[in-house]
């Protein structure tokens, strides 16, 4: 369910950058530099929430929640990183359209 929960918010945050963009009220540049800020919030956060509905009566050491956030840490980091590569390219083909 936590998954679910972290996916559905990234899927709107990306919605909301991309509306903003398209709007011209938001720069690719700064929304992946938003969302690439909130990869370790994203990741700590889940990761907690992982670790604490753990079921500790089954014997093991609940790492596996860590690996869980980191995952879904890294996600969100690599999804701002892709957000940033977007802004750099289109920066660049207008850059090369309008000659300047």
């Amino acid at each position: 369910m936590i998954l679910l929960v972290v996916i559905f918010i990234l899927i709107l945050l990306n919605v909301t950058f991309f509306i903003f963009f398209k709007k011209g009220k938001l720069n690719l540049y700064v929304s992946g530099t938003i969302m690439m800020i909130l990869a370790p919030v994203i990741g700590f956060s889940s990761g907690a929430l992982l670790l604490h509905y753990y079921d500790w009566s089954s014997g093991g050491t609940g790492e596996g929640a860590g690996y869980g956030g980191a995952f879904l840490g890294l996600l969100t980091l690599a999804n701002g990183i892709l957000i940033l590569i977007i802004g750099f390219i289109r920066s660049i083909i207008l850059y090369i359209k309008t000659g300047n």
